[in-house]
């Protein structure tokens, strides 16, 4: 049982490693163009928002069981803006890198998916809950 949490802790630090990169990381000397509108939205809206939907996703899993041991009943709460905090860091991050700005409704679309992904965990735990009761213990 411990190998699977190590892994998904491990997992965990390899996303927020990536989201780090991906948020700090000049795309102006490669082909990736993500200033075109896609359904009237530019498209870097999209990839802050799939950046930031697997958080509470990969957050819950890794560290579910200690976020239910620290908070209680407020442990999505808490998953929620712990998820906020990071991409609200990120976008500041983001201020101070030369080759990269910070954007308002970028940060609208990481807290959409942040908040999008915590609803899912959300309704999977409580179906879990109903399905398998004695999961995490």
């Amino acid at each position: 049982m411990k190998i699977i949490k190590y892994t998904f802790r491990s997992l965990f630090f390899i996303y927020i490693s990536l989201v780090l990169f991906f948020s700090l990381y000049s795309f102006n000397n490669t082909p990736i163009n993500l200033s075109e509108y896609i359904f009237g939205i530019r498209a870097d809206r999209y990839a802050h928002f799939i950046m930031f939907f697997p958080f509470p996703f990969s957050a819950w899993f890794a560290f579910g069981g200690i976020i239910r041991k620290f908070a209680g009943r407020w442990s999505m709460v808490l998953l929620c803006l712990s998820g906020i905090a990071i991409s609200s860091i990120t976008e500041v991050l983001q201020k101070l890198n030369p080759d990269r700005g910070f954007d308002y409704i970028d940060l609208i679309a990481n807290y959409s998916g942040i908040i999008t992904g915590t609803l899912l965990v959300i309704i999977l735990d409580q179906y879990a809950k109903n399905v398998w009761p004695r999961r995490l213990q």
